[in-house]
């Protein structure tokens, strides 16, 4: 049983816990178990964090779209077969999470490095070029399980590039490296780091 199973499937909300913390807890251990299951594109963990069904829609880094989660399934698949090389290592920092009734959202900033550089003209990444990589996430989280189930369950992903930390943002000219991965205005971010078990 997973980490995020047990928490929704445990003893509910500790006596005297705020039920909006609650909630977050619950929804950051998810968003965890999804990140976690990126690195080395562990399917069963992935599975989880969808609803059943359609339900789920992704607009996905590699710029297309996504709906269910069997699709995703079948993806990350394709990248299994196609010999893309596992993620080595990820940093995760979340610089906001919120929960409202049967809703919730989580925004982070990642950066992750493959085992081996892509090799392979049909992945969005650079062929033949060892580097460490940048990404941005929305992810959004209903407490529905896709059969009416109150669990909750991410309902949408949108991932598109991380700017170059070096790059001067336009009308500011202040850039990632002064900020910081996960750096914001409302508060210390959440950061962790997945390394994978065993590097091909």
């Amino acid at each position: 049983m997973t980490d995020t199973q047990s928490e929704q499937k445990g003893q509910g909300n500790p006596m005297g816990m705020d039920t909006t913390e609650y909630d977050k807890r619950q929804v950051l251990a998810l968003h965890k178990q999804w990140w976690k299951a990126n690195v080395g594109l562990d399917i069963p963990a992935m599975r989880e964090c969808f609803p059943s069904g359609n339900a789920f829609s992704m607009f996905n880094r590699n710029s297309f779209t996504y709906f269910g989660v069997e699709e995703v399934a079948k993806l990350w698949q394709h990248f299994i077969d196609t010999g893309i090389p596992p993620r080595l290592t990820q940093t995760v920092a979340v610089l906001r999470i919120e929960a409202r009734a049967d809703t919730a959202w989580v925004i982070s900033e990642l950066t992750y490095r493959r085992v081996a550089p892509v090799q392979t003209e049909r992945h969005w990444e650079v062929p033949d070029v060892d580097q460490t990589l940048g990404s941005k996430a929305t992810e959004i989280y209903h407490r529905d399980n896709g059969a009416g189930v109150p669990a909750w369950k991410m309902w949408h992903f949108h991932s598109g590039p991380l700017q170059p930390f070096q790059e001067p943002r336009p009308a500011f000219d202040d850039t990632l490296t002064d900020r910081g991965l996960g750096g914001n205005p409302y508060g210390e971010p959440i950061t962790y780091t997945f390394t994978l078990d065993r590097p091909a």
